[in-house]
């Protein structure tokens, strides 16, 4: 009786590591969604900041993107993702919408 425990042990062994090993990669893996999110966030706020600045600055909302980007310095990294922004009027903030740039694979 003592060999089937011995036995046991050796199998359970590696068995718990790999369970330990699927969590920590589960863990990473959320983390790296939370990071994706946050950033999608930053850029956004980025945008919108500069529009402000310019409403502030010059009395009206700038009309495209790349005012915002001659003018006031924004930056975005267009290889990781896709801004959309549409201003109606001179007088109203314009819509503005970030997201990631397609993986390739089928992911965003």
């Amino acid at each position: 009786m003592g060999t089937g425990k011995k036995i046991l042990r050796v199998l359970l062994a590696p068995l718990a590591v790999a369970a330990a090993l699927v969590c920590f990669a589960a863990a990473v893996d959320r983390l790296e969604e939370g990071q994706s999110a946050q950033r999608l966030q930053q850029v956004e706020q980025a945008v919108r900041r500069s529009c402000l600045s310019c409403y502030a600055l010059e009395g009206a909302y700038p009309p495209d993107l790349n005012y915002l980007k001659d003018r006031y310095g924004l930056q975005i990294d267009e290889d990781e993702y896709i801004v959309r922004y549409c201003a109606v009027a001179q007088n109203l903030m314009p819509d503005i919408y970030v997201l990631p740039v397609s993986q390739g694979d089928g992911e965003q």
